[in-house]
């Protein structure tokens, strides 16, 4: 009898661990973006993270009542040395790189799943390029 308590709490641990690396903390996926970076700010009642928004060139989805919305990037920045040299980057064109997780953590950042066009968390790690943006 204990050895079938030790397997199924070994199996069930097994299967929770499993779960949550998936979900959590293995990397879904992993690019670019590059927009007019306009909004960074650091949020949070517990854990302070520091959220991002860029604006994309292009028209994102539509909206309920048939208007063309702006295509915006939404992400967090866990880096503090990346969040300094992003500081200093509003209102200039960027490319970052970011890496996808499925689902978020609290100390990881914001869940942006309503907002940006594919689910999951968004998490920016380097600066790639950042230029002026000429006069509109």
């Amino acid at each position: 009898m204990r050895k079938v308590i030790f397997i199924s709490t070994l199996v069930l641990l097994l299967g929770a661990t499993g779960y949550i690396y998936w979900n959590y903390y293995r990397s879904f996926g992993e690019g670019y973006r590059e927009g007019y970076f306009q909004k960074f700010s650091r949020k949070g009642n517990i854990f302070k993270t520091y959220e991002g928004e860029c604006v994309q060139e292009g028209f994102g989805a539509r909206s309920a009542n048939g208007s063309i919305n702006a295509n915006y990037f939404y992400f967090s920045v866990v880096d503090e040395s990346v969040a300094d040299s992003l500081e200093k980057c509003i209102g200039k064109a960027i490319k970052v790189h970011y890496t996808q997780y499925l689902r978020n953590l609290p100390w990881r950042g914001d869940n942006y799943n309503n907002k940006n066009q594919e689910k999951g968390q968004y998490v920016v790690d380097r600066i790639e390029s950042v230029t002026d943006v000429p006069n509109r």
